[in-house]
């Protein structure tokens, strides 16, 4: 029997390495959240059980604590106007139904109202979850009569009114800036709501994190509050109106409804997924990205997908290199690739007819560039061990290419090209079938979709006076249908979410796809500043995201690395430093498993050049982690001394200082030393530190 095993285990070892794939090992993802101190308590999870269950389907909320933010009245928690009237008036005399459904992690109701007199049918569908203090849900409006309904406007898919209190206590929204392709794409900022006044946030453009707000923010009154997560790829808007009393009304949907429904017609709104939370701002914003961690991104094996370390190339060597767009071209990119380390081969908007970007609208392969298609690529990739990266942008179509002269009735602008109706079935079913159809042919491990255009103006001027708001709802429905055909047919696929960088990311995308290229800003070198910023900002919303380095230095690739990397380097070049980049490479995915951890800001977030600035990822479930620290340029400080968070006081710790030349300095020191305060120094201005600890081996 051992010697069957030592043969099993001996076969196992040669199949992994047949075909040239390597032996590394597995990537260390935790399965779920660890049970401490971060998750919150049974009486707050309760808590808001019992506020799901009250507000939508009538249940009792007996909590006697008058503080608890969302307030205890049992009213619907959204609104609408119908026929004139308002929900609030209408929904307590139609006839209602509760379905309730006990899930492993969340009690599931569907709660449905429906109109004696015209039929309409508004329903729920809430998640109550059993270890987080969250509710998500989902409304549905079905026109279930033979008439057209009456004029359905103001859609509120979340209104609540927040107990604030009559004091003169200002409330505190955290906040991210969308993505605008610059120093402030993502930045973190706060504003106070003091009584009588009002905040406003709305995306620009009809892309959901597009330059003027980001659909994920903290509400913060005291020291208690809620995370909010809108699920709307396309105009959401939301709303704190603070009353002199000192109530808050806080409201969310998209941004305009105004539309009758046909007979049998059905429509969504957005989701929305609220995390209450008190006490400790820092837990709190770690148990969101736990929720969005375990119950939101995309799994492999029933675990958080790995991230890849790519090699992508396209904005360096695109335009100045006629011999990498080519077969031989991307076939020497993938050996590169994996001599340095990297998992993963991207190529971008440089294999289709009339290129970038006046070939958008031409799904197949340069025919003398890749006389093979792009399959040669794509085995050479697998034949690695490495997957393959495949840019796609299916929404624009530019004039002139095959889907603007052949299917013009699919496109807004026709032959003239524009945005693609993915509101059109018949129009979403062709493009879905077709990019199926590639990802088949081509091999592609990652479909990435690209999104270089505002859609507003086309879906506002797509609509009628009385059905105002009914193509961006189709649009978006297309948009999900397609994606998520697309992941059904293709078990195991990726989809990398762009949209001229970060400006579609938003709850529902971020449950079907990766931001891989978070920021256009990674279309250039030279801003690691930048890319720390970036990372402090998303990582307390959301896990999941990648940024592009351009040089394989320390400061730069420590700024630019998450739970994956993209790497833009200049390995074409004859003197490219690759022992160089292979070191580079093997810290980043070293350190990739802690970004599956807790995420602890340690600094303010800061571009300007006279900043420190650091953060810590910490693996509770390893009780080990990682800090990264940067001195930018103009920075005078020697160092500064952060206290580290999730450690055991008792325990004892192996802690590595390695600087830019990977030298190391070890220390042993008591989690309560570094907890109380550790002391990071850098000797240099735009220099970077990283720190790995874990418990002492027993």
């Amino acid at each position: 029997m051992k010697k069957l095993s030592l043969l099993l285990f001996c076969c196992s070892l040669l199949a992994l390495k047949v075909e040239g794939q390597s032996t590394s090992a597995v990537l260390d993802i935790p399965a779920g959240a660890a049970n401490d101190e971060i998750m919150a308590s049974p009486e707050q999870v309760q808590e808001m059980q019992d506020w799901a269950g009250a507000t939508f389907a009538g249940g009792n909320f007996t909590k006697e604590d008058k503080a608890f933010l969302l307030g205890q009245r049992r009213e619907a928690p959204f609104s609408f106007v119908y026929g004139g009237a308002a929900s609030a008036d209408l929904l307590n005399h139609w006839p209602q139904t509760v379905e309730t459904k006990d899930q492993a992690d969340f009690v599931e109701r569907q709660v449905s109202w429906r109109d004696p007199q015209t039929a309409l049918v508004v329903t729920a569908v809430v998640k109550a979850y059993k270890h987080y203090p969250a509710v998500d849900w989902v409304l549905y409006f079905e026109n279930k009569g033979s008439l057209d309904t009456p004029i359905l406007e103001k859609i509120q898919a979340v209104d609540v009114q927040l107990v604030t209190g009559p004091d003169k206590r200002p409330a505190i929204l955290h906040e991210l800036r969308g993505d605008s392709c610059s120093d402030q794409s993502f930045t973190p900022f706060t504003a106070t709501l003091p009584v009588k006044q009002n905040i406003r946030l709305a995306p620009s453009g009809g892309r959901p994190s597009a330059i003027s707000a980001f659909p994920f923010f903290n509400f913060q009154y005291a020291d208690q509050g809620f995370i909010a997560a809108i699920g709307w790829s396309g105009q959401w808007a939301a709303a704190f109106d603070r009353a002199e009393q000192g109530p808050t009304r806080f409201q969310a949907g998209m941004e305009l409804t105004h539309l009758l429904l046909h007979p049998g017609e059905k429509i969504r709104t957005p989701r929305i997924l609220l995390m209450s939370w008190h006490g400790d701002l820092r837990a709190a914003q770690n148990r969101f990205r736990r929720l969005m961690l375990f119950h939101y991104v995309p799994k492999v094996d029933n675990k958080p997908a790995p991230l890849p370390v790519v090699l992508q190339c396209f904005d360096r060597y695109s335009w100045s290199r006629a011999d990498w767009a080519t077969e031989a071209g991307q076939i020497a990119a993938a050996k590169s690739a994996h001599e340095m380390g990297m998992n993963t081969l991207w190529l971008d908007a440089a294999w289709f007819p009339g290129g970038f970007p006046n070939g958008v609208g031409n799904w197949s392969a340069k025919p003398k560039e890749f006389p093979n298609g792009l399959k040669p690529v794509s085995d050479e990739c697998h034949r690695l061990g490495m997957k393959f990266v495949l840019w796609f942008e299916p929404e624009r179509v530019a004039a002139g290419t095959e889907i603007a002269r052949e299917h013009p009735e699919f496109v807004f602008g026709g032959e003239k090209g524009g945005l693609f109706k993915l509101n059109d079935p018949v129009a979403c079913r062709f493009l879905t079938d077709l990019l199926s159809r590639r990802i088949s042919e081509y091999g592609i491990d990652i479909y990435r979709n690209d999104f270089n255009i505002d859609p507003l103006g086309f879906w506002r001027g797509n609509d009628t006076p009385d059905r105002q708001g009914i193509t961006e709802i189709r649009y978006v429905e297309g948009h999900y249908a397609m994606w998520d055909e697309l992941l059904k047919k293709h078990p195991g696929l990726m989809i990398d979410n762009c949209a001229s960088g970060g400006r579609r990311i938003d709850l529902e995308t971020c449950m079907r796809s990766v931001p891989l290229w978070r920021s256009d800003t990674s279309c250039s070198p030279g801003h690691p500043d930048w890319n720390q910023v970036q990372s402090m900002g998303l990582s307390q919303y959301i896990p999941f995201h990648t940024a592009c380095v351009w040089a394989p230095d320390a400061y730069d690739v420590r700024s630019a690395a998450t739970a994956g990397l993209i790497c833009q380097l200049d390995y074409m070049n004859p003197s490219f430093p690759m022992d160089l980049a292979k070191a580079s490479i093997a810290e980043v995915k070293a350190d990739q498993k802690y970004w599956y951890g807790d995420f602890y800001p340690l600094s303010n977030a800061s571009i300007d050049p006279d900043q420190f600035i650091a953060y810590q990822l910490h693996r509770p479930d390893l009780n080990s982690g990682i800090v990264l620290a940067f001195r930018h340029p103009g920075c005078n400080f020697l160092g500064v001394i952060v206290g580290l968070h999730g450690l055991d006081p008792g325990l004892s710790y192996t802690v590595e200082f390695i600087n830019d030349q990977r030298q190391k300095t070890t220390e042993v020191l008591s989690g309560q030393d570094l907890m109380n305060g550790v002391e990071l120094r850098l000797g240099k201005p735009g220099t970077s530190l990283l720190v790995r600890y874990q418990p002492v081996s027993q």
